[in-house]
């Protein structure tokens, strides 16, 4: 036989071809913002590099080499992101090197798991579905053990993809189902090619031995769960336009802004920066926020002096001031401080020590905060702003309550609380506005930590207001700037607005578990597609469908098998 390109891949140089497609595609794939397609080859070529060497006795020697190519190319796509992080840009590259390094062992667990135990459910698609069910929950379990949440999971983030709109209703789980289900059936496909011979006219003939017939059903599963996926990423075609904010009715216009004082001879702007810039914004916007750790307070008195200062002139605003504040590690002992970093809602109408401290951070960025700051147990809550009518309506128009004031929901988290699925899993109702405070090293871990914020408005239904530079969820996805300078916006909120909690907020991971379950059981789906008896001349049209009917040719050449006799192991499971 000559050298076909089936023959290349399995036989003559398997290794280094699968060790650079791995690399290559992990360096594309797994950077601070995981993208999908690349993602799903890269999964496609990993199940099969393991369905490959899973019988043969090189396969410890295999994976060495794709765990080493993937660490590589994961921490390559890091890179730039890396340098910054801590004082030495080496520390950081061998620190993201040994966290990519671990995350690629967790990820090869659900392509273990796949292939040792899919071969003792019964039905061919409970074979083929187990993969995504185990891929999902892999990374929902590993994303509540990880000090960095969600961010190095291997998960795209971005709404670039056509299941984005599933979030409401599954959360990230269900991206990573459509992520192992789309690796699952291109997989299946690519192993029908590469276990076909280069000859690909020959006639199909009609079998009805039991193989045959396994093929037949595996084909029915195949076509199934194409279907289910392309039905999944329809809705994604309609897209979602912001609410208008020329109209009060069914909608409440409302300004927003960040206060990004300029940097000046490379100095953090003051206490007195941030006021005088904030003043400038509160005539336009009605809620302004304060980067992460703006300002640092030594005390409680501190504190409340520079709220009370604030509170001089800034009209009928809500302004977000996110602080660091330094307090006693050990009460018997007033020197041994630590520090806390906390969000506040302040306006003019509270008095001194009123102050609202809506939220202090619970996840802290290893190493650079973990020593040296206190992490919160205490859960974001819901504080109601009293709205009131834009400067082009009168009173009566914009609400008839006795205060003329429509109410606001607004909650809060900072930074890198943002990339745990469970931020918010504590509220019983909806916000309409989510305060987004964060302060990142370099603009793509900036843009990752947006993604995730937006991600989490997504799944509970809100808006979403990121101090740095943008304002995500309500038909509005967009980055406003990079880099400082205050900016402002005008948003439109639905009115009334709907509290009631997304389907993924109320039921959490444990029920889109069970939802996920009940897909991979549903082993009746498959036969309502037609009989492939009376779709084959369609299915027969397109060369690489045509593989997975059954009726390939008997002498069909093994291409696992040439090396290494003995350790036959077909791809077509």
């Amino acid at each position: 036989m000559g050298d076909t390109l089936q023959s290349l891949i399995l036989a003559k140089n398997p290794t280094l071809i699968f060790g650079a497609s791995e690399f290559l595609l992990a360096l594309v794939s797994l950077g601070p913002n995981p993208t999908f397609v690349p993602l799903v080859l890269l999964l496609t070529i990993l199940r099969i590099h393991g369905l490959r060497i899973a019988c043969r006795s090189t396969r410890v020697l295999e994976l060495i080499c794709s765990w080493v190519a993937v660490t590589g190319g994961a921490s390559l796509a890091h890179y730039s992101s890396a340098t910054n992080a801590l004082s030495s840009s080496s520390q950081s590259f061998a620190a993201v090197a040994v966290m990519s390094a671990i995350t690629y062992v967790l990820a090869i667990l659900p392509f273990y798991v796949d292939i040792r135990f899919h071969r003792r459910f019964q039905t061919v698609w409970a074979q083929i579905t187990f993969l995504p069910v185990v891929w999902a929950t892999t990374w929902a379990i590993v994303s509540h053990f990880s000090p960095v949440g969600r961010l190095l999971n291997w998960s795209p983030v971005s709404t670039s993809h056509p299941f984005h709109w599933l979030l409401p209703y599954t959360g990230p789980m269900g991206i990573d189902w459509a992520v192992g289900a789309c690796a699952a059936l291109s997989s299946e496909v690519a192993a029908a090619w590469l276990m076909d011979s280069d000859n690909d006219e020959q006639p199909v003939h009609i079998s009805t031995s039991p193989g045959e017939a396994q093929s037949n059903r595996r084909s029915r599963s195949l076509l199934t769960l194409g279907t289910l996926l392309i039905a999944l990423a329809l809705p994604s075609l309609h897209g979602s336009l912001p609410a208008r904010i020329d109209t009060l009715y069914g909608v409440s216009p409302m300004g927003v802004a960040c206060a990004l004082p300029p940097v000046r001879n490379s100095q953090h702007p003051t206490l007195g920066d941030f006021i005088a810039e904030t003043r400038k914004l509160t005539s336009q916007a009605k809620v302004v926020l304060w980067p992460e750790s703006s300002v640092v307070f030594n005390s409680e008195g501190e504190r409340e002096a520079a709220f009370e200062e604030l509170r001089k002139d800034i009209q009928q605003s809500l302004i977000g001031v996110a602080f660091e504040e330094y307090v006693p590690q050990d009460p018997s002992n007033p020197q041994s401080r630590m520090k806390r970093n906390g969000l506040a809602l302040v306006h003019r109408e509270q008095k001194k020590g009123e102050e609202v401290v809506q939220y202090y951070k619970r996840n802290l960025v290893p190493f650079t905060e973990s020593f040296s700051a206190i992490p919160s147990t205490e859960p974001p809550t819901i504080y109601t702003l009293e709205l009131g009518a834009p400067k082009w309506a009168t009173r009566t128009e914009w609400s008839s309550t006795p205060n003329h004031t429509r109410p606001v929901t607004i909650t809060s988290s900072i930074c890198l609380d943002f990339a745990f699925s469970s931020a918010f899993s504590s509220l019983d109702s909806r916000p309409a506005l989510i305060l987004a405070p964060a302060r990142t090293w370099d603009p793509t871990v900036g843009l990752a930590m947006w993604e995730q914020a937006k991600s989490r408005a997504h799944e509970i239904g809100s808006m979403g207001q990121r101090e740095s530079a943008a304002v995500g969820g309500g038909g509005i996805s967009e980055i406003m700037q990079v880099g400082s300078g205050s900016w402002t916006r005008t948003i439109g909120l639905q009115f009334p607005f709907d509290q009631r909690r997304t389907v993924y907020a109320v039921v959490g991971e444990l029920g889109v578990l069970v939802l996920l379950v009940a897909i991979m059981g549903g082993t009746s789906v498959a036969g309502y597609l037609p009989a492939l008896s009376r779709s084959r001349s369609v299915l027969q049209a397109v060369p690489l469908l045509r593989r997975l009917l059954p009726g390939r040719r008997r002498d069909q050449e093994n291409l696992i098998d040439v090396a290494v006799p003995g350790e036959s192991q077909s791809l077509l499971r």
